[in-house]
């Protein structure tokens, strides 16, 4: 065979491996065989995973094919991400006070039935910070802990609402006693509800949230029902229910803020059967 029909081949060869690379891409125009760009048209991630048209990567393999681009002292200029620290210890902390306080005059705790000083405490510790709480809860990305929180936060602003005079409510049902202890029930019966729900979805957390609930819940519905009949004794029973609640909420507060680093006691929050990590 001459040298001639081998060029030939060679170059054959070569115009038929760029076709295979490039497939559709290879434009034909007047001047010659242009493989094009290949066009990526869309880029996705997922956790770890990052897919770049219709392959998918590592979050750590761009990290090793770029860094040979980056110098050391390009990385030591690289802003450092900050830990953002824990708000549920607040949230925690404005719930069980509230909760305490409140239970102890509905229990009639030494004959006090008169909470008018502790509406300062429902509008701005249980209130607004417990709902700044669930908005900080936001920003670490804890969708539970911000429902939880910015409800009850919502609850402690409204209960406050509610028995300061200058809203009016008790004054609006005055002249029928009976129809303002009915549409607090509604009230009540709706934040039973709601905490039984929470309480379902923190089954698999630590016995602590799980038990603050439950008692939280025995509380609702104590009151609840106490108020639809008025009867004193039913809504003592709501306000121990939550003298419990809110011990639960101490225990849990306390194993949220205590380590070793800080406490010679640090407590242990247990967690329930098949609980995932929390």
């Amino acid at each position: 065979m001459t040298s001639g029909s081998s060029e030939s081949i060679s170059q054959g060869s070569e115009k038929d491996g760029i076709r295979a690379l490039h497939g559709d891409n290879v434009s034909r125009g007047a001047e010659g065989t242009r493989p094009q760009e290949r066009v990526v048209r869309s880029i996705s991630a997922e956790g770890e995973y990052v897919t770049i048209g219709d392959q998918t990567f590592r979050r750590s393999e761009f990290v090793n094919i770029f860094a040979s681009d980056l110098d050391e002292e390009t990385y030591r200029r690289r802003p450092k991400s900050k830990k953002l620290a824990n708000p549920i210890p607040l949230g925690l902390a404005s719930f069980s006070f509230c909760c305490l306080t409140l239970s102890l005059c509905n229990a009639r705790v030494r004959g006090v039935t008169n909470n008018n000083l502790l509406i300062s405490a429902f509008m701005f510790f249980g209130g607004a910070i417990e709902l700044f709480a669930g908005l900080l809860c936001f920003c670490t990305g804890d969708t539970y802990a911000m429902t939880v929180f910015s409800s009850f936060g919502g609850f402690w602003i409204c209960w406050g609402c509610i028995n300061i005079e200058q809203f009016g409510v008790a004054r609006a049902y005055a002249d029928d006693p009976e129809m303002l202890s009915s549409i607090q029930g509604f009230f009540l019966a709706g934040w039973t509800v709601f905490t039984f729900l929470v309480m379902i979805c923190s089954m698999k957390s630590t016995w602590g949230l799980f038990l603050l609930l439950f008692f939280l819940d025995l509380t609702f519905l104590m009151l609840c029902i106490g108020t639809f009949i008025s009867n004193v004794n039913v809504l003592m029973a709501g306000g121990y229910f939550g003298i419990l609640s809110s011990c639960c909420g101490w225990y849990s507060l306390y194993c949220a803020i205590a380590s070793p680093s800080n406490s010679y006691v640090p407590l242990v929050a247990y967690p329930m059967p098949d609980a995932g990590l929390v």
